[in-house]
């Protein structure tokens, strides 16, 4: 038996570009590649693997796949996104739009031939579109968008459209699948009339096979089935006139090609619907819908629900090639949870944690799932992690500034699947989270930049309070407490014990500090006693040093406030009788202060 060849994916960062050989196999850079001296602007495979095209700012470069041998190049300069058509024959590249002498634009769709780099015909794109060229599985037609119609051209001439579907208003369309391709074209709501979808057959124009009409649709997304059979309508609004949801309104329309069936898809839940995936295998998709938590269901061909994966904070789903791993992620503002469910018995398989992932996908052979942080999203932690089915991390790598990453499409019939999941592969080294970063600090606690360079003794002060608090009781505490809640009490402790003893600790304290006050000079005269303005009683109130600190800092406002005072009377304002009250009292404050002052340098 031949031996089969290995999975492959290629990514491009800022400085770097590569292309990798996926496990099983040892994941290393394939050097036979000749890595372009500048930065790459867009890679891609052509949907049947055999080529692998990237662009730099000066050229396009068409390589063999699987010797990673030059096939083509174009030259042609500026180019920023490359896509195939799905035999890999064609290559279609966009750049922006310029301008002629003559004020016309200038056309910066282009559709190149893959092998030889020669020029078949172009077209005016604005703006990039990522489906802006459509094609039929057998490369007969490409399809494209223009002012109230779809126009179908023959690769071999694209000076002149061989089909027209000609429709007022049309603002999306979508070439089905499958040997027998059908035309979706989408028309939304205007004033008082209703948003429509219309199926065609390709080539009979004429009359629609199926419609479906709805309101509350501005825009749609199409998600074919791989046969080509069905298609569910994803409908959204960009406002929710309800105030529920900030990412507008959504729903969810099931049609058949045939036109003999079509619904709305009833769900249980209200909020947005999230993400949809068909299953490659079967006439069967999951839908993530609602508010957070969101809820996962499995749906068959006649809108019936098959299986509830429960509610979970989740918004993205992907079934593998073979159609029996279910992944159901959150990822975004979530928590990168990934849960991975058996579809033949309904039956979680395991858990993954991908945070901060921007992209996650099965690779061909369906056994090993891709997730990565791309750059601009996440300028940090990029990088590209692998696991087995099993759950196992299998590859992890970082990489800066990480652009892209792609899978080299390949039939999944080449790597059958056994009806029971089999392990993880004799003789493959398991990653851990720790090989991308070995050098890494591990995460810490905020400290500010003033107390950087200071050592992180758990005893060490974080505040003024805390130095107050070590200078009355000797340490620091170690567990914060909210001021006017109770204090929280060790597991199994005594609250009435614990508030006798704290107490018992204010009373030897307040006799201490009596006693070192009546220690002083017995002989002082009766006036300079009255001269103090805080009675013996209500200096022995304040205890601890956190106290004082708080009574001189009562004291400093009110000598700001009769600072102001006195400025309104010297500019001969005309001021209350409490108000010159206040100013009087200035002498006696500034008395009390320095008394506090002196007494807190004594507990120091």
């Amino acid at each position: 038996m031949a031996t089969r060849e290995a999975t492959q994916f290629a990514f491009r960062a800022q400085k770097d570009m590569g292309v990798c050989n996926a496990p099983p196999a040892s994941a290393v850079s394939v050097d036979q590649l000749a890595k372009p001296a500048e930065e790459v602007r867009a890679l891609a495979y052509s949907p049947n693997g055999k080529f692998l095209a990237w662009a730099v700012a000066s050229h396009v470069q068409v390589v063999d796949a699987h010797s990673l041998a030059p096939v083509a190049q174009i030259d042609h300069p500026g180019v920023l996104d490359v896509r195939f058509s799905p035999k890999g024959t064609y290559l279609v590249t966009w750049e922006r739009m310029g301008r002629t002498n003559d004020a016309e634009p200038t056309t910066n769709l282009k559709v190149w031939d893959a092998a030889t780099g020669v020029l078949h015909g172009g077209f005016v794109q604005s703006s990039f579109v990522a489906a802006a060229i459509q094609w039929t599985d057998d490369e007969k037609y490409c399809a494209k968008l223009f002012p109230g119609q779809v126009r179908f051209y023959t690769p071999g001439s694209m000076t002149k459209p061989t089909l027209t579907l000609k429709l007022d208003g049309v603002a999306a369309f979508s070439v089905s699948p499958g040997l027998s391709p059908s035309v979706a074209v989408f028309v939304p709501e205007r004033k008082s009339k209703p948003a429509l979808v219309h199926l065609y057959t390709l080539g009979s124009f004429a009359s629609p096979v199926a419609n479906k009409s709805f309101f509350k649709a501005e825009k749609v997304e199409f998600f074919w089935h791989r046969l080509g059979t069905n298609v569910l309508v994803l409908t959204q609004t960009d406002v929710d006139k309800t105030g529920r949801s900030y990412y507008g309104e959504s729903s969810l329309y099931f049609m058949a090609a045939a036109g003999n069936f079509d619904c709305r898809v009833s769900l249980d839940r209200e909020g947005p619907i999230h993400d949809v995936a068909w299953s490659p295998t079967e006439k069967e998709f999951v839908v993530v819908y609602g508010f957070m938590p969101t809820k996962a269901a499995l749906f068959n061909h006649r809108v019936e629900t098959i299986f509830d994966f429960g509610v979970a904070p989740r918004n993205f789903v992907r079934i593998n090639p073979h159609g029996r791993i279910i992944t159901i992620a959150g990822f975004g503002n979530l928590s990168g949870q990934v849960d991975m469910w058996d579809r033949k018995t309904l039956k979680k398989i395991c858990s993954v944690d991908a945070h901060g992932a921007s992209f996650c996908e099965w690779g061909p052979d369906g056994r090993y799932l891709m997730a990565a942080t791309l750059s601009p999203r996440l300028r940090v932690d990029n990088g590209i992690r692998i696991w087995h089915y099993s759950g196992a991390l299998v590859y992890n790598r970082e990489i800066s500034e990480l652009y892209q990453v792609d899978w080299r499409p390949a039939p999944a019939s080449l790597f059958p699947q056994r009806s029971a999941l089999s392990p993880v592969p004799e003789g493959i080294a398991i990653a851990s989270d720790s090989d991308a970063k070995k050098d890494a600090k591990p995460p810490s606690a905020y400290r500010p930049p003033h107390a950087r360079t200071r050592e992180t003794d758990s005893s060490s002060p974080r505040s003024l309070s805390d130095i107050a608090e070590q200078k009355s009781f000797g340490g620091v505490a170690t567990q914060r407490t909210v001021p006017g809640a109770a204090p929280r009490l060790p597991v199994g402790a005594n609250p009435n014990a614990a508030a006798k003893t704290a107490e018992k600790k204010r009373r030897r304290n307040r006799k201490k500090l009596t006693k070192d006050d009546t220690s002083g000079d017995n002989n002082e005269s009766e006036k300079d006693a009255d001269s103090t303005s805080a009675t013996p009683a209500k200096d022995a109130a304040l205890v601890t040093d956190i106290d004082i600190l708080k009574k001189i800092r009562q004291l400093n406002k009110k000598l700001s406030q009769i600072e102001t005072l006195v400025k309104r009377r010297d500019q001969n304002e005309a001021l209350e009788d409490n108000q010159i009250s206040k100013i009087e009292a200035k002498p006696q404050i500034e008395s009390e202060i320095a008394t506090l002052t002196a007494r807190l340098s004594d507990l120091s």
